[in-house]
């Protein structure tokens, strides 16, 4: 593969009027955003790395956390809304375990 010069300097010399400068991001225009794809995908695996795997909780943070989520009670387990549920579950149970013998055939299969 050979390197043309004229090629490669045409390539980066622009002139700096108004017509030139949009004709030569128009003509790579494939590059600049290749460059935009790979410099954010730069800064956000930059950022995922700071926040998953260098986080910089302390201990004093961590146990102060900890008692943040001990002291609320988030969860509250309502007795009669599962005891509703569970009776709701367990009329379905007995419905679907019905005979289906006396079923109307609806796509006229069996003639």
């Amino acid at each position: 593969m050979r390197i043309d010069a004229d090629k490669l300097r045409k390539f980066f010399v622009f002139n700096f009027s108004r017509r030139s400068l949009l004709d030569f991001f128009y003509k790579k225009l494939q590059w600049l955003a290749l460059l935009i794809i790979l410099l954010s995908a730069g800064f956000l695996i930059f950022l995922w790395y700071n926040y998953i795997f260098a986080s910089q909780w302390d201990d004093a943070r961590v146990q102060e956390y900890i008692q943040t989520k001990k002291d609320k009670n988030e969860a509250v387990f309502n007795r009669e809304n599962f005891e509703k549920n569970i009776q709701e579950s367990n009329a379905r149970n007995t419905e679907f375990e019905k005979p289906l013998d006396n079923l109307e055939d609806i796509f006229r299969l069996n003639k």
